[in-house]
């Protein structure tokens, strides 16, 4: 019967007694079983949070501060994570304030487009981390 229609006899329920089986055509049936996983992925990809790392050094200058801001901005608001980090080699670590400063800033400017996340002033690598603000998004 399935042969004469030149479609396929699939084991829909193996474990049932007696086995369910069903006609259809079996590519068809894979073909659109991808196309609905495909969009699953494109849902759940649309919904996930990156993380984004800017980096910066202490002595930053004003214009490279400026493009660093405009991409977390930017990182923002598409609704990514921003962890804003200064490395400190050697002797850079006599200016751990600066670098405080300068992270303290970099929020400021940001502004109300994020909150705070986490923060690590203690070691070496100085970062924050911003997390978008849900209500200035919408």
């Amino acid at each position: 019967m399935a042969e004469d229609a030149e479609l396929d006899l699939v084991i829909v329920s193996p474990d049932a007694d007696p086995p369910v089986v069903k006609i259809m055509d079996y590519s068809k049936f894979k073909y659109e079983q991808q196309k609905k996983k495909r969009e699953q992925q494109k849902k759940s990809a649309a919904n996930r949070m990156d993380l984004k790392q800017l980096k910066m050094g202490y002595n930053i200058d004003q214009h490279d501060y400026d493009v660093r801001l405009r991409a977390a901005r930017k990182f923002l608001k598409d609704g990514d994570k921003v962890k804003v980090k200064v490395n400190l080699k050697g002797r850079e670590n006599q200016f751990r304030n600066t670098a405080i400063e300068l992270i303290r800033r970099f929020q400021n400017d940001v502004g109300e487009l994020a909150t705070e996340e986490s923060k690590n002033f203690r070691d070496r690598i100085i970062f924050i981390s911003l997390v978008p603000n849900k209500d200035i998004l919408q």
